[in-house]
């Protein structure tokens, strides 16, 4: 018996001659399952989304975009627009006061000769 456990500690206790390393997988091992995973991954997400409907969902979320951004330019130009036309209408608006002043000045002068020159019929 004594033999046997003599035998047993030389080859397989913490005693023993050499050290023995487990490593276990080795790398490429490990690299094969990562790069099955993965695509098994990706087409799990493909079929999960119905395949391309999700790229055409997408196309046009980014043509109504596009859509949108044209529709604001308008938007700005005809804001521009409006306000020019506010501008010139306030600037027209002026001259017409001042040409109705001017008016009632010159009437009021027509007046005051009349008064002196009396009417003429």
């Amino acid at each position: 018996m004594r033999k046997v456990k003599r035998t047993y500690t030389k080859y397989f206790g913490i005693t023993r001659r050499r050290m023995r390393i487990k490593t276990g997988a080795s790398w490429p091992t490990y690299l094969m399952i990562a790069a099955f995973s993965f695509l098994g991954g990706a087409g799990f997400t493909y079929w999960e989304l119905d395949g391309g409907s999700v790229i055409g969902f997408v196309s046009k979320i980014q043509a109504l975009e596009s859509e949108n951004q044209s529709i604001q330019d308008q938007l700005l130009h005809k804001k521009i627009e409006i306000q020019l036309k506010s501008i010139s209408g306030d600037k027209v608006s002026d001259d017409i006061s001042k040409l109705q002043e001017e008016n009632n000045k010159l009437k009021e002068d027509i007046l005051f000769y009349e008064k002196i020159l009396g009417k003429k019929r």
